[in-house]
């Protein structure tokens, strides 16, 4: 099992940005030290829980900190920018990692970032993403002169001037190019389906009962066969999921129960209620939603306790699953940095050996 990490990140809002910032730094370069073989940059604009605006730029700056870890955009959210500008920022970045970079692309989810970029409706934010996708992958193979039409976007260059290197653009460093990814929030997702088809990799969420996750894959399976491509190997599924490992079982409950964790559930929790999507978390349909607790969340989503708890409610995941190649530790806030400091080295030396 590899181990790597998908920073949202969650962070109190009152909370020091540059401090918040700090620590997501320090917890990428403690898990470069410890083994981690990726880590994932979210990026909202307009969610104080979750304040990196440009993962690009994150990513950047941590590069030069750390010597193994790949680096992957989760998301770059492709509605919110121009196709042209994602493909020549992410092929820069991958130059400067020298192909520590893997691509995730979506749509969003958050209502006041979709106001802030004046975007349509989710529906056809979806189909600006496929094609934005589309557009990208033909910017990092083409040669100018070009003119590429969409119903949202037109990219040309119309009268390059090959002898001065005029209308040239910057190819990605990994050929053809970067190693694509999506994250899959749903059960029954469109996201996986496509991810499928495409053959692209799948980022499953933490916001899910394991059986969901399970489904998770079976619906990727489906795109991969619609799509005509070869039988998906579960060593590229990663899988995220909220992880404190404590002194014993009861003393991470509580530290989680009385601090940013349970706060970050509680967000979570009104968030998918306001879109209509608190569903998701539970894992039975019939359950009332003010059974949703962040109790709740920590005992059927995220993974707390001891060592050997972790590694059993571990163990269940990969069994309830069918297995996946990498566990992703969500990266939640350091109320208490010596603890969570010290949670991350325990789930890397001594949860992690103990599973497939």
């Amino acid at each position: 099992m590899k181990l790597g990490t998908f920073m949202m990140p969650l962070h109190p809002p009152e909370k020091s940005r540059t401090l918040c910032f700090e620590e997501d730094i320090e917890l990428i370069v403690l898990g470069d030290e410890l083994g981690f073989t990726e880590a994932w940059v979210g990026q909202h604009h307009t969610v104080a829980w979750e304040p990196i605006p440009a993962n690009d730029l994150f990513i950047a700056n941590v590069l030069p900190r750390t010597k193994n870890i790949k680096f992957g955009t989760g998301v770059s959210i492709i509605p919110q920018h121009h196709p042209a500008n994602i493909a020549v920022r992410l092929a820069f970045l991958d130059h400067l990692s020298h192909g520590r970079i893997y691509c995730g692309f979506g749509q969003g989810g958050v209502p006041t970032d979709w106001g802030l970029f004046d975007l349509p409706d989710p529906k056809t934010q979806g189909l600006m993403t496929l094609e934005g996708i589309d557009m990208i992958l033909k910017l990092w193979a083409a040669e100018a002169p070009f003119d590429f039409r969409g119903n949202y976007w037109r990219i040309r260059i119309d009268d390059p001037v090959p002898e001065l290197g005029i209308g040239q653009l910057l190819k990605p460093y990994q050929q053809p190019h970067p190693p694509i990814a999506m994250s899959i929030v749903k059960g029954e997702s469109m996201a996986a389906r496509t991810a499928g088809q495409r053959g692209y990799i799948p980022i499953s969420t933490n916001l899910v009962p394991f059986s969901t996750v399970a489904r998770q894959w079976e619906v990727y399976c489906e795109g991969a066969e619609e799509g005509g491509q070869p039988p998906p190997d579960r060593a590229n599924w990663r899988v995220s999921r909220s992880i404190f490992v404590g002194d014993s079982t009861e003393e991470a409950r509580q530290h989680c129960l009385n601090g940013s964790f349970a706060r970050s559930y509680d967000y979570l929790i009104k968030v998918l209620t306001s879109l209509n999507m608190l569903p998701l978390m539970k894992r039975d349909p019939e359950m009332p939603d003010e059974a949703v607790t962040p109790e709740y969340c920590m005992d059927e989503l995220a993974i707390v306790g001891d060592v050997d708890e972790c590694a059993r409610q571990l163990n269940e995941l990969y069994q309830v699953t069918g297995g996946f190649g990498t566990l992703l530790m969500i990266a939640q806030d350091w109320d208490d940095k010596s603890k969570w400091r010290q949670s991350v080295e325990r789930l890397a030396k001594e949860v992690v050996p103990q599973l497939p």
